[in-house]
């Protein structure tokens, strides 16, 4: 993804034989994917919002079979980095993946989507700079992501990546900030990891871990630039 290799290669047909939870996108960035009790959603910059086509095709998911081994509640408001470093305090070690949901009442939700791409694809930190971003008020919905190990850097974003869904299913993206004022966070271990890979040209041919790998994937998950802005009362 860093180095533009954005072309679908697994339908979401295929996807949803792995799991019922996870998040992702869509051929070409066009949408930011939530699978969430076994449905895949997809939110496009442009507002729309929907189940999403089983033909279609992702360049990049990750999905697992939720069940919740650690629950707890939440009745006092905790922003993003303190809801992390919460979660961080039950886990039984950072070495592990770990599935993250969160169903609650946020005082705000913001968050991001990328528009389509198209040939010449530009690199991943510069179609970032093309993001829109949405502030959600008052707003009732599900976090969905998961927690990576450090090293497993590449294969995935070390630390937190989150999305989010509103609970009318029409409106969220990738998760950049939040205060949660109330809810219910469940979190699953990791053992195991079933990787595939795209047998495509792009990706035969892509410059992969060139330069600072670590750095530009914090810059894509904490947003980077943000020029476009777009307010949301939902």
């Amino acid at each position: 993804m860093l180095e533009g290799v954005y072309e679908g290669t697994t339908t979401i047909a295929e996807l949803r034989r792995h799991g019922d939870f996870g998040i992702g996108t869509f051929d070409r960035l066009d949408g930011e994917m939530i699978v969430l009790d076994g449905r895949c959603y997809r939110l496009r910059a442009d507002g729309t919002a929907g189940e999403a086509d089983l033909a279609t095709r992702t360049p990049l998911a990750a999905v697992t079979y939720f069940h919740g081994e650690y629950d707890r509640q939440v009745a006092e408001p905790v922003d993003a980095a303190g809801l992390r470093a919460m979660v961080d305090t039950w886990l039984p070690s950072p070495n592990l993946f770990y599935a993250v949901r969160v169903d609650g009442h946020f005082d705000h939700m913001v968050t991001r989507m990328l528009p389509e791409q198209h040939r010449p694809y530009p690199r991943l930190i510069d179609a970032v700079a093309r993001q829109v971003i949405s502030t959600h008020t008052d707003a009732h919905g599900t976090i969905v992501g998961f927690r990576s190990p450090t090293h497993m850097l590449g294969v995935a974003a070390a630390g937190y990546h989150l999305h989010f869904l509103s609970h009318c299913r029409t409106r969220g993206g990738h998760a950049y900030d939040f205060v949660l004022r109330s809810g219910r966070v469940r979190v699953d271990v990791g053992y195991e990891l079933f990787l595939r890979l795209p047998a495509t040209q792009d990706f035969s041919r892509a410059r992969l871990g060139r330069g600072d790998v670590a750095g530009e994937i914090e810059a894509v998950l904490q947003g980077g630039p943000r020029p476009y802005a777009r307010p949301d009362h939902s």
